[in-house]
């Protein structure tokens, strides 16, 4: 990230540069390759909704298998570790194989899918079962590939989803019995010196990561680099596609590991919500996840909700899941949110959103190649409208072969959105971010500085900013945005 030095005086040219900024933009904004160069220096906020097991492309996957002892599977393209001997195709063999190469990378993401037996659906819902165990090996490399092309987006923060004990903490004690009541199998496993082990791990684990990563990086010899100075923090992801006992054992390791780590800043849910267990659960799964809102109120949580399709499910299924995410489950961010018009008292849940400042995380990629849903069919101006909070994420850019610029290039040319608009929406990304510290903004929605920063130049919002990680990002992007806008001045 660029120092603030130097950009103090940008500001005073808010006013007049904007004219001279929107201009360029109005000029190029139905022209996506002017678009991209434009959006792509543009600063940004950074991501919310982020996994870093789809966030690596699949073609540095491969080179770190093929530096390693790993084995193919050339019928189902999933790769193991060797133990003994390798029955199908050594890692080391595939870089020299372009026809198998092509076919791996096109197995383990959406490169040129097109929908036929095989849905998009359950084409991406299936490559991360391909290449788990490389995921698990190699979290170090991947997580470095992941900032890189963040810093080159030129993102200021990330919150990326993940899960460092890869469920460990489903078998590693005897499962609760959970109709004695959630309290009783809460005392019974934080009792069990292996549970309790673990989620030891998974704090150690998780707050060693991203130092470790720096390292990788060369941050300790060239600390200049900007990918050095992107501010980085993790969501536990729990799995909602397993037995409700297992939940409550993974999500139980979850809150207590946010609430020791430093690295972890919430829990959230992953998996595909429409599938069998997902959907029988979803009531039960609030309820787990309210009784340890109540145990952890401290621990932040952003749930996935609403990543349904009307022709997918049954219509029952569509009714209920974003209001239940947001007043049963304590959701602060909403991920995805794509069925909202189809459910109970949708505008009541919206202004509940909107009175209580929970986002909505967008992804317009991951929507129409995993969803089919796009254009107008998508809810992105409904949740506008309604004034719901909106960020912009990739979800998973590896596998969906996009980045940030491109979602932001999608809103504008699909979507009609207007610059400042689009700023709003970066900016929203660090005032809802589960960043310690109180924000420069008094009124987001209206954009109106706390009165310590109405001159974000001034003593007062030195003194604010001061050990405020929040407060001191949202500086950094107003002067990297005046910077960026003052080249377009008239």
């Amino acid at each position: 990230m660029q120092k603030l030095v130097g950009y103090a005086f940008l500001l005073a040219f808010t006013s007049s540069v904007q004219s001279g900024v929107e201009q360029h933009f109005n000029e190029i904004r139905q022209d996506p390759n002017a678009l991209y160069a434009f959006l792509k220096e543009m600063p940004k906020g950074g991501e919310l909704h982020y996994h870093l097991a789809g966030g690596a492309y699949p073609e540095t996957m491969v080179e770190l298998a093929a530096r390693q002892d790993y084995c193919l599977n050339p019928q189902s393209f999933g790769i193991n570790k060797i133990s003994e001997a390798c029955n199908g195709i050594k890692s080391n063999q595939i870089l020299n194989n372009p026809e198998l190469y092509d076919k791996l990378i096109r197995a383990w993401s959406m490169k040129d899918f097109i929908a036929g037996e095989e849905s998009g659906h359950d084409h991406f819902f299936a490559t991360f079962f391909k290449f788990t165990n490389l995921i698990m090996d190699n979290h170090i490399p991947l997580l470095a590939e992941v900032m890189q092309r963040a810093s080159e987006q030129q993102e200021e923060y990330m919150e990326i989803m993940m899960m460092p004990d890869y469920a460990k903490s489903t078998v590693i004690s005897e499962k609760p019995n959970l109709a004695q009541g959630f309290e009783k199998a809460r005392k019974l496993l934080l009792d069990d010196p292996a549970f309790v082990q673990e989620i030891s791990n998974t704090v150690k684990v998780s707050d060693q990561l991203l130092p470790d990563t720096r390292k990788f990086l060369g941050c300790d010899s060239k600390p200049e680099q900007s990918v050095c100075h992107l501010t980085v923090k993790f969501q536990y992801h729990i799995l909602r596609e397993q037995p409700l006992q297992s939940f409550f054992m993974q999500a139980l390791h979850g809150f207590a590991a946010a609430s020791q780590s430093e690295a972890i800043v919430a829990i959230n849910m992953v998996q595909a919500e429409d599938g069998i267990i997902s959907l029988r659960d979803y009531k039960k799964q609030m309820e787990v996840i309210n009784f340890l809102h109540q145990k952890y109120p401290q621990v932040h949580i952003a749930l996935h909700a609403g990543e349904l399709k009307a022709e997918d499910v049954m219509p029952k299924e569509l009714r209920f899941h974003i209001r239940d995410a947001v007043l049963t489950g304590h959701a602060e961010r909403i991920g995805h949110g794509l069925d909202i018009g189809f459910e109970d008292n949708a505008n009541d849940t919206l202004n509940y959103m909107k009175t209580h400042q929970i986002p909505v995380e967008i992804n317009l990629t991951s929507n129409e190649k995993i969803f089919n849903i796009k254009g107008k069919e998508h809810p992105i101006h409904y949740y506008l409208k309604q004034g719901v909070p909106i960020v912009l994420s990739t979800d998973d850019e590896g596998i969906l072969r996009t980045d940030l610029t491109r979602q932001y290039v999608k809103a504008v040319i699909e979507h009609d959105i207007d610059y400042q608009t689009l700023k709003q929406m970066t900016r929203n990304v660090l005032t809802y971010a589960f960043l310690p510290g109180k924000s420069i903004w008094a009124d987001p929605a209206r954009q109106t500085l706390v009165t310590e920063c109405a001159d974000l130049n001034s003593a007062t919002c030195s003194s604010f900013v001061n050990g405020n990680e929040k407060a001191s990002l949202q500086r950094n992007l107003e002067l990297r945005m005046a910077a960026f806008e003052k080249q377009f001045e008239n």
